[in-house]
């Protein structure tokens, strides 16, 4: 991808750049496509969607109506629709899409460390697998075609989200700066929110605290606890890259590549790929947690302790990664560099 300094026009060319034109189409004719996939496969009996009984007809229907909602963004006929009727489907069929996708990470994750993806009870999850990525594709388009349907009906440019005239000189990049106050302080506590669930697994590995120790079924391994600790890390790393300029720009620490633009796609695509997943892992740990201490759903002993700090790290973290992530979006968007002979609107 090329890349310029902040403030220097780039070429409209790149289908990439082109995607507030073709968003639509992709996300009707995908969305079509999967729902007619799970419409045969509920009709030949299997009624089952990412592992959740009896949620294929409904998942078929979400992906149907999605689809006519997501035309509705490119074709004429979508005119006459009530904008925030089109506005609201899109986005409702690209959240459960997304809702639909939760746990990929963690498929990926026991893909690359066992080389297969298995369900709760041990046995191969390909199908699943393969439905939660087309979950997770699916919502991006869907996304995507809300965000050009807004900017079209608003008489805004596509690419930009601005209002201008059409006669531009290309695309630039803004300056790098750090995020508003309250997203990096935001982002500083989903670093933090790791601090209790690595100080338990810390006393169970160095045999402080019994209930952890036990917790560990071949026995609690020092070297895991530095692992731990260097994901963490990544994680944090990752994390404040979105609040800080030097995730715009590569700073004077990264050899040979100081003072070039960070690619947008590199922070965000493993982002958007993490933060579903850790903020609903965390926000159904606290449901849980919450269940187990009125004993709605029995009791875990293991729970007290680790259940509640594994969630307030994964879902703190997700949940800060992903307001992290659009204030990054925001911030990194480009452009549109209105030539000087073009009259500027608003």
């Amino acid at each position: 991808m090329t890349e310029a300094p902040a403030g220097r026009a780039l070429p409209l060319t790149g289908w990439w750049r082109r995607w507030p034109s073709w968003a639509g189409y992709a996300a009707a004719g995908c969305a079509a496509l999967y729902g007619a996939a799970l419409l045969a496969g509920a009709l030949a009996g299997r009624l089952s969607v990412v592992g959740v009984p009896g949620s294929a007809l409904p998942a078929t229907a979400l992906l149907l109506v999605g689809a006519v909602f997501a035309a509705a963004t490119v074709r004429p006929w979508g005119r006459a629709l009530p904008v925030r009727v089109v506005s609201a489907g899109v986005w409702t069929a690209a959240a459960s899409a997304l809702a639909g996708s939760c746990f990929v990470l963690l498929n990926l994750i026991e893909l690359v460390l066992t080389g297969s993806v298995r369900d709760r009870g041990g046995d191969g999850d390909w199908s699943g697998f393969a439905e939660r990525l087309c979950f997770a594709a699916v919502g991006a388009l869907f996304a995507a075609s809300a965000v050009s349907w807004r900017r079209r009906t608003a008489s805004a440019c596509t690419r930009c989200g601005r209002v201008h005239t059409r006669r531009t000189a290309g695309v630039e990049r803004p300056a790098p700066q750090a995020a508003p106050r309250r997203v990096r302080w935001t982002a500083y506590a989903g670093c933090a929110a790791f601090a209790p669930y690595f100080t338990l697994h810390a006393l169970g590995t160095l045999g402080g605290w019994a209930e952890v120790e036990d917790h560990y079924t071949d026995g609690p391994r020092p070297y895991m606890l530095l692992v731990l600790l260097l994901l963490i890390g990544l994680a944090d790393f990752l994390l404040l890259g979105l609040v800080r300029p030097w995730g715009m720009v590569f700073p004077r620490w990264a050899p040979w590549l100081a003072g070039r633009r960070v690619p947008r796609f590199l922070p965000l695509a493993p982002v958007w790929l993490i933060a579903p997943t850790l903020a609903l892992y965390g926000a159904g740990g606290m449901v849980l947690g919450i269940l187990l201490d009125t004993g709605a759903v029995g009791s875990d002993p293991h729970w007290p302790s680790l259940g509640e700090a594994a969630s307030l790290a994964f879902g703190g973290y997700g949940w800060a990664l992903a307001i992290a992530a659009v204030s990054y979006q925001r911030r990194t968007r480009p452009r549109c560099a209105v030539s000087p002979a073009s009259h500027q609107k608003s």
